[in-house]
């Protein structure tokens, strides 16, 4: 019983909390679930951690040090510094992406710089990045493009003076509060206090929405839980409209999905997809900050084939509406 508990847990509710922002309340669900899911892997991440964690929290303590004084020194006066150890289950799925080996996995903790302001976040960084060498590629700018789900961040990587890597990630003590316990508690209400115009959901929490109108349409409770899990918790990635808006989907998701999520009349009348730029096959499976413009054409409609490229219960069910209609023709 304890064992399926916890594998639901780590299926349903974690996921849930992670949809919702609900950081520090998924890593707790995932850890209590942990031991009981898979205990022998279970062991195994706590003897890895607790090897290559030692290591890294001296060197946090290290740069805790220098960037504190640094901060104070450039008249930097209300800003908290401290650090986090990955949960281990979040540390286990990094290390099956990586045949468990540790040595690859740079971000086993990560020193954490909270600032009063937007502007002191970005001039944070302007110090870190002079004390240290940022690692190319590592910089992630979630300030100025927040994830879907509104979180919100800068996170940099440094080399550290022995070589190795460091992560550090700046935000603002507002931003903290909401990476810590999410956005749930926002739901239709403004800065305010009133409820946002029209009682809508703020953007971050548009899937829920969608979530409602799929379970309205599914009356089979297996089939519920499949797209729940593939449409809603699966690994996500971000992607972006011609007009720079960001498209939340699931991994593995194709050009297909995307024109759907958009809206189920240019789904229906896909005709081919550029993803930055260049013509691609309507089952290319979409990356991570890929740019996606669909193009339609009145004649088109959806195949059998589609029901193969889309990945999506959501884009699957408004493909099949689409051929059942034909069919009565």
């Amino acid at each position: 019983k304890r064992k399926r508990i916890a594998i639901e847990t780590l299926e349903i509710y974690a996921p849930l909390a992670n949809r919702l922002g609900m950081w520090r309340i998924k890593g707790m669900l995932e850890d209590g679930s942990f031991p009981y899911a898979y205990p022998e892997a279970y062991k195994k991440v706590v003897a890895l951690r607790k090897t290559k964690g030692r290591e890294t929290i001296k060197r946090l303590e290290k740069i805790y040090r220098t960037l504190g004084r640094e901060l104070a020194e450039r008249g930097h006066k209300d800003f908290q510094i401290d650090y986090r150890v990955k949960y281990l289950y979040s540390l286990y799925k990094k290390l099956l992406d990586h045949n468990m080996d540790i040595e690859r996995i740079y971000d086993i903790s990560a020193l954490r710089l909270i600032v009063t302001t937007e502007e002191e976040c970005y001039q944070a960084l302007g110090v870190v990045h002079s004390l240290w060498r940022p690692v190319p590629g590592r910089l992630r700018d979630y300030i100025s493009s927040p994830k879907p789900n509104g979180y919100k961040s800068i996170h940099t990587a440094i080399f550290t003076s022995d070589g190795s890597v460091a992560e550090i990630q700046i935000r603002t003590k507002a931003m903290q509060e909401e990476a810590e316990y999410g956005n749930a508690a926002h739901l239709a209400y403004a800065e305010s206090g009133k409820p946002a115009e029209g009682g809508k959901l703020p953007r971050s929490l548009k899937w829920i929405q969608e979530l409602i109108e799929w379970q309205k349409h599914v009356h089979e409770h297996e089939e519920f839980l499949t797209g729940l899990k593939t449409d809603f918790f699966q690994d996500r990635i971000f992607v972006f409209t011609p007009k720079g808006e960001v498209i939340e989907l699931p991994a593995g998701a194709t050009p297909i999905d995307f024109a759907y999520s958009i809206h189920s009349d240019i789904g229906n009348h896909t005709s081919g997809a550029k993803v930055n730029g260049k013509f691609v096959a309507l089952h290319t499976p979409l990356e991570q900050g890929d740019i996606i413009e669909i193009e339609t054409k009145k004649a088109s409609k959806p195949s059998h084939k589609w029901l193969e490229y889309a990945k999506t219960a959501g884009a699957r069910k408004h493909i099949r509406m689409s051929l059942q209609k034909d069919l009565k023709k």
